[in-house]
């Protein structure tokens, strides 16, 4: 079994290590090419393929921007290692992407590029439900997935430069401002930390919350932030919003833990995170919250120190 790990600081040099053939140039970028490339682009998205503990291959994909088309994400790199092809990895690495990327709540459309000539790229696209759609540009070929299912009322959705703003003026109430940190913090924190997943939380396409969270360890993902503005409370959207968070995180395979942190003094967080199957698991002391976990397989390592809101 294949692994997508995301690339970081402490694992991105590995890519020099990929072996490739002579043509492939012919129709991709280097893997190394591509991750410098990502550098400028904050919303690119670079995968590790992993065979155990060994590095066999590299896929590249990011949400299209505002402008484009809307709710579509498009993969723009897959590579195989020349040593680990014919093996099936790159079906097993398609498919665990598009487990992903289906499971977001805001995923029309799926699509794909490949040069004129990549006869294999096509044939495997075509095997996974993909369409063509015709010429992409003068060298180059287009492929959608779409979904059967319409976008729900309540969706999350990338954070862009053109949006950010909107969110750092959603309010709260009063009474509830100190149990959360502000969205101003929230996005400064995400915009220094790459690991930091936040999104947008959407309804009927206006922006009315924010919800992040943050991979702690490989097998465990702990969600620290979710609000919605005080005008948009009481209409089910903070449920939503969190069933789809816990949706897109179920889609990673090496998740196996969940958790959340909230102040004790909030009185519906309990019973709340708990209709999601959030178990109380102790009181952290010097952050003064809760933390509740959703265990998806058994037990790894000691639960680490919460960071809440």
């Amino acid at each position: 079994m294949i692994t997508l790990k995301a690339a970081n600081k402490d694992n991105y040099s590995d890519v020099f290590a990929l072996q490739l053939l002579p043509d492939d140039l012919n129709f991709i970028a280097s893997p190394a090419e591509a991750l410098a490339e990502s550098a400028f682009f904050p919303y690119y998205r670079n995968l590790l393929i992993y065979r155990a503990q060994t590095l066999i291959g590299f896929i590249q994909y990011h949400p299209m921007e505002p402008e484009g088309t809307q709710h579509e994400y498009t993969i723009t790199q897959l590579v195989i290692d020349k040593r680990f092809r014919r093996q099936g990895f790159a079906t097993q690495a398609l498919q665990q992407l598009l487990l992903q990327l289906r499971a977001k709540s805001d995923c029309q459309v799926i699509s794909a590029v490949y040069v004129e000539g990549n006869e294999r790229m096509r044939n495997l696209l075509s095997q996974l439900s993909f369409e063509y759609k015709g010429r992409w540009n003068d060298t180059a070929y287009l492929m959608e997935w779409h979904s059967d299912k319409p976008l729900p009322e309540v969706y999350l959705s990338t954070v862009w430069q053109k949006n950010f703003e909107r969110l750092g003026d959603l309010e709260l109430h009063e009474q509830q401002k100190p149990l959360v940190a502000p969205n101003d913090w929230t996005l400064l924190e995400a915009a220094y930390n790459p690991d930091f997943e936040v999104r947008a939380i959407s309804h009927l396409g206006k922006q009315v919350g924010l919800l992040m969270w943050v991979t702690e360890q490989p097998h465990r993902v702990s969600i620290w932030r979710l609000m919605v503005d005080k005008a948009h409370q009481q209409k089910g959207i903070g449920r939503q919003a969190l069933q789809a968070a816990l949706d897109e995180i179920r889609s990673h395979r090496e998740i196996t833990e969940i958790a959340i942190c909230y102040v004790p003094d909030n009185p519906v967080a309990k019973d709340f995170y708990a209709s999601f199957g959030f178990v109380e698991t102790g009181f952290d002391e010097e952050e003064q919250e809760m933390l509740a976990e959703i265990k998806l397989g058994p037990p790894s390592v000691p639960a680490p120190e919460c960071k809440g809101a």
